[in-house]
């Protein structure tokens, strides 16, 4: 039985001149300078590269943290807080006083991933040319609390929802201009923010499953006491899409140009199903022409910490 199409967003990388402006600014640490003699533990940016690196030792002069014959003397902490956004990882967030509003020119894209966000509500606008006529506009409340009665109403807890995923964005402009506001109460976040072409794969069969792989470490000692040192996690998915024998050539060609390449995985669009969504990469995919006119692919996806 089909639920919903699945679709996968093949993400566009994000560079300077795509990033227009943004209100988080990129002031997390004075810019490193190729004169000054920093100490151990000294924090620096390089605008260059838009990350944070710690000194590693004392009297740490002329050696450039961006240079790999510099590793001995700076350690790359992660990504500025206003590019933290739309790096490869998940984990790492932008984050700043409401509201957080990014402008971009991205290119061609027909999807949008917004994910690890939090604030009440998101709006996403999309214009034909920068500062010209707007051609998408969507504001989606994050508020995902279920209120089935009156107690509810009042003794449920808020639930904020973490996800926004848009795949019906007009295609066919070449340079258009794309805002991104994220508005709540107090400190607003997000951490993954991914944009490109929204590419439909067929249709997710119900069976699908979910779950994660826990990187945390348990160890027992002598006496039989266990100690966790809590780590990240990652998601998996394994789900199952059908598909007509027509589109066999070209789902096989673009699922193959995605290998070892970071993504969106849509599995579906419905509400309550955020776990089959995930930002990672297919570990394997095996089509199965089952019959004349219809094709089964079998994906196994890992998400990214």
């Amino acid at each position: 039985m089909i639920t919903q199409t699945a679709k996968v967003i093949a993400p566009t990388t994000v560079t300077d001149a795509m990033l227009t402006s943004s209100t988080a600014p990129e002031t997390d640490y004075a810019a490193y300078a190729g004169g000054t003699t920093y100490a151990l533990g000294a924090h620096v940016i390089l605008a260059s590269t838009h990350r944070i690196y710690e000194s590693l030792q004392n009297g740490n002069t002329g050696h450039s943290p961006e240079l790999a014959a510099s590793s001995t003397w700076w350690l790359d902490i992660g990504p500025t807080n206003r590019w933290a956004m739309f790096d490869d990882v998940v984990g790492t967030s932008t984050a700043l006083a409401s509201p957080l509003t990014v402008v971009l020119r991205p290119g061609p894209i027909s999807g949008i991933a917004l994910m690890e966000i939090v604030g009440a509500s998101v709006s996403v606008t999309l214009k034909d040319a920068p500062g010209g006529t707007t051609i998408y506009s969507a504001t989606v409340n994050l508020d995902d609390t279920v209120v089935d009665s009156f107690y509810d109403w009042f003794f449920n807890p808020y639930v904020n929802r973490s996800s926004v995923i848009l795949t019906d964005l007009p295609w066919h402009y070449f340079d258009p201009e794309l805002t991104i506001s994220i508005t709540g109460t107090g400190t607003v976040s997000c951490g993954v923010c991914k944009f490109g072409e929204s590419i439909g794969i067929g249709g997710t069969t119900t069976g699908a499953t979910a779950g994660i792989i826990d990187y945390s470490v348990k160890t027992v000692d002598v006496f039989g006491r266990t100690s966790v040192t809590r780590r990240a996690f990652s998601k998996r998915a394994s789900i199952q899409i059908v598909a007509d024998k027509a589109d066999l050539d070209r789902i096989f060609a673009r699922l193959s140009a995605l290998r070892a390449t970071p993504a969106v995985w849509i599995a579906t669009e419905a509400a309550g199903f955020s776990p089959l969504l995930i930002y990672g990469f297919f570990k394997d995919f095996s089509i199965e022409v089952a019959y004349s006119v219809i094709v089964y692919c079998s994906l196994e996806i890992e998400g990214l910490i």
